[in-house]
């Protein structure tokens, strides 16, 4: 029949691998928690993108659409390489872009000398844009949508 010490050594065993598990199974939720943390793409699924637009309200220039589509990016001014070219005194050649940044969309004023308008107030800095936001630029004023 084992003795004492046996069975205190078999304790003692038990204890230590049941340390070194629990030490293991730690990190392991510890490694997990930080990859779901930094990749929560893989978490949900991101929404399909939808395009957003800008519509054209009131523009006193020779714009030849209504509608523009913004995808990625969309530069306004009255440079030719402009995505959106209003040909207006008031613009600047570099006037204005949108971005898309996360399935958001963000309006930056270029540092024009006539500034960029949301919603009737001065666009001092990066500001996400909302459905029914209206921007006026210039002459022209838009409506954007999503």
């Amino acid at each position: 029949m084992p003795d004492i010490a046996f069975f205190m050594n078999l304790f003692s065993v038990i204890l230590q691998y049941g340390l070194i598990f629990f030490i293991y199974y730690f990190i392991y939720l510890l490694l997990k928690l930080i990859y779901h943390d930094l990749h929560p793409a893989l978490e949900k699924k991101q929404p399909e993108s939808t395009t957003a637009n800008l519509f054209v309200l009131d523009s006193n220039s020779s714009l030849r659409q209504n509608k523009f589509a913004i995808d990625a990016e969309l530069s306004i001014g009255r440079g030719k390489e402009n995505d959106i070219v209003i040909d207006d005194t008031y613009i600047s050649h570099h006037h204005a872009i949108i971005n898309r940044i996360n399935n958001l969309y963000v309006i930056e004023d270029l540092n024009s000398v006539n500034h960029t308008y949301l919603n009737g107030k001065l666009l001092a800095k990066k500001t996400y844009l909302q459905s029914g936001d209206i921007i006026k630029i210039g002459l022209v004023t838009f409506k954007f949508e999503r």
